[in-house]
C-alpha cells in the first residue's frame, strides 16, 4: 500500500488587507489491496462507506471550527498590531518654525513644523565673459515647494510650489522670493497648527488622529455645539421661571 498526503496552511495578509488562511489536504491512495474487502459483499462494504464519510463530515467540522477559532483570534491580533503600530508612529522632525540650511542640501533653506514644511533657494547661473576673464552672473532661479510634514512615509504631499522662475535681477529674485516666505508665514505661527480637513488621513493612523494634532475647523464645530447647548438651557430655565410666578399670582388670588 503506498498513501501519499499533501498538507499545507498558509497564513498570508497585512494590516491593510488583514491575514488570510488556505488550508489544502489531498489524500491518494495507490496500489492498495481492495481484497479484504471484496469478500464482505456489496452492501456490508456501502455501509462501511456510509460510516467512513460520517468520519470525514465529524472530522472536517472540527476543522471548521478551529479555523473560526484562528479567526477570531487573529482578530483579536490584528486589533493589537494597528494599536501598536499607532503608538510606535515616530514623532516627526522639525525645525521648530525657524529657517534654516537643509541638512540633505546646504543650497536649500528649510522652515518647518509638526503639520508643513516648507523649502526654497536662489541660484545663480554664470557665463565666463572673456573680455572680463570671469564669470558673471546673468540669471537667478528661485523655486520653493511647501509640503506636509506629515509623520506618516509617503504622506508629504505637495500643497504649492515654483520650479526655477527666472530673474535678470538679483533683488527682484530675493523680492519674489520673501514675497512666498511671507505668503505661507501663518502656516509656521505654531509649532503645531490645526490639519486641514482634506489632509485629515496623513496624520490619522488606522482610523485613530495621532496624538497633539487637531483638525482645522474641529474646534469651530465643538464651540457651536457648547453654544446651542448652552442656549438651550438657557431658554429651558427662562420657560420655568415665568410659570413658577404665575402659580404664586394664582396662589394670591386664591
Amino acid at each position: 500500500m503506498e498513501e501519499n498526503k499533501d498538507y499545507r496552511v498558509h497564513r498570508s495578509g497585512d494590516l491593510s488587507e488583514g491575514y488570510k488562511l488556505q488550508v489544502e489536504h489531498t489524500v491518494s491512495c495507490e496500489n492498495i489491496d481492495i481484497s479484504p474487502f471484496i469478500a464482505q459483499g456489496a452492501e456490508t462494504i456501502q455501509a462501511m462507506r456510509q460510516d467512513s464519510i460520517e468520519g470525514e463530515k465529524k472530522a472536517y467540522d472540527i476543522v471548521v471550527a478551529a479555523a473560526k477559532q484562528w479567526e477570531q483570534q487573529a482578530a483579536a491580533t490584528q486589533r493589537l498590531d494597528r494599536a501598536l503600530a499607532y503608538l510606535r508612529t515616530p514623532e516627526v522632525k522639525h525645525t521648530g518654525n525657524r529657517w534654516q540650511p537643509y541638512s540633505k542640501d546646504s543650497d536649500l533653506e528649510e522652515i518647518s513644523n509638526r503639520v508643513y514644511k516648507m523649502f526654497c533657494r536662489i541660484r545663480e547661473d554664470t557665463k565666463y565673459d572673456r573680455q572680463m576673464k570671469q564669470s558673471i552672473p546673468v540669471a537667478w532661479y528661485v523655486t520653493w515647494d511647501l509640503y506636509l510634514n506629515s509623520p506618516r512615509e509617503g504622506y508629504n504631499i505637495h500643497l504649492a510650489g515654483q520650479d526655477r522662475k527666472r530673474y535678470t535681477d538679483k533683488a527682484a529674485a530675493v523680492k519674489y522670493l520673501d514675497g512666498r516666505k511671507k505668503a505661507y508665514s501663518h502656516l509656521f505661527a505654531e509649532i503645531s497648527p490645526p490639519v486641514p480637513k482634506e489632509h485629515e488621513n496623513c496624520f490619522t493612523v488606522n482610523g485613530v488622529l495621532l496624538p497633539g494634532y487637531r483638525i482645522e475647523g474641529r474646534e469651530q464645530e465643538k464651540a457651536s455645539v457648547q453654544e446651542k447647548l448652552s442656549a438651550v438651557k438657557v431658554q429651558k430655565k427662562a420657560g420655568k421661571e415665568p410659570k413658577a410666578a404665575n402659580k404664586k399670582k394664582e396662589d394670591i388670588q386664591i
